[in-house]
């Protein structure tokens, strides 16, 4: 938790400190009790690759691991699936701009590893609900992340759900990706100001089953998308200013 306890000088908070800045503090504060302490300090294990496992798994909750995990570890951590969940549907969002998809029926019941994929320091692993429609959204938003859909869920009332845009975003050119259950999809995009303002023309904006809502930074100066499908059972949505746009395989 970043924090060690010692004898006189209590709780010494170390967080985000190296080893030799975390001694030479903790060297100070003894030197109130001790004459010249010399401090050697020593990471006995790394345990700082925190993975969040959400959704339809026996113990939904935070995990830490001490190397890099890998999709299958993080499952078993939290005791695997429930009896309702969609093999179908298991997303992990990664940062503010990825989603990666797995179909964990390939993976676990026909033993297709090359699905296990290694996953990276607060990665949140998302496995859907049987009969359960979702949506993501990504990008500059309070909380990126998967989504139950209701019926009458459009743009607006999905953005709210995800604690609304940041300062940073360009609201003006969200994107609306219509993937209706596949990898590749139809991109919009739509002026959230006039969509507030009930205007919304535009076709689609009432969000589906498998939609994801982009919401991109004004920093960006060109708004790229790439839609890849690595694998039948693998597809990874990567939105950023450095790639290719989008790309449809058929």
């Amino acid at each position: 938790d970043g924090c060690i306890t010692l004898p006189f000088v209590g709780v010494c908070h170390l967080e985000d400190m190296t080893r030799d800045q975390a001694a030479d503090y903790m060297a100070d504060r003894l030197g109130k009790y001790y004459r010249n302490p010399d401090l050697n300090i020593i990471v006995k294990e790394y345990n700082n690759n925190r993975i969040f496992v959400l959704g339809e798994v026996r113990w939904p909750g935070e995990y830490n691991f001490k190397g890099r995990p890998m999709l299958l570890g993080a499952l078993a951590r939290a005791q695997g699936l429930t009896r309702d969940a969609d093999m179908r549907a298991c997303n992990i969002v990664r940062g503010k701009g990825i989603l990666i998809t797995v179909d964990l029926y390939d993976l676990i019941q026909r033993g297709n590893r090359e699905l296990n994929i290694p996953l990276q320091p607060d990665d949140t692993v998302f496995v859907g609900r049987n009969a359960e429609d979702m949506f993501f959204i990504l990008g500059e938003v309070g909380r990126p992340g998967a989504y139950a859909r209701s019926r009458n869920v459009d743009i607006v009332r999905a953005i709210a759900m995800a604690g609304g845009v940041t300062e940073d975003a360009a609201d003006t050119k969200v994107q609306l990706l219509k993937r209706s259950g596949s990898a590749a999809g139809k991109v919009m995009e739509i002026d959230m100001h006039s969509a507030i303002d009930g205007d919304l023309t535009e076709a689609g904006t009432a969000i589906g089953n498998n939609d994801i809502i982009f919401v991109p930074s004004k920093n960006i100066a060109r708004f790229n998308y790439l839609l890849r499908q690595i694998t039948p059972s693998l597809s990874v949505l990567l939105m950023s200013n450095s790639v290719a746009d989008i790309f449809d395989p058929e």
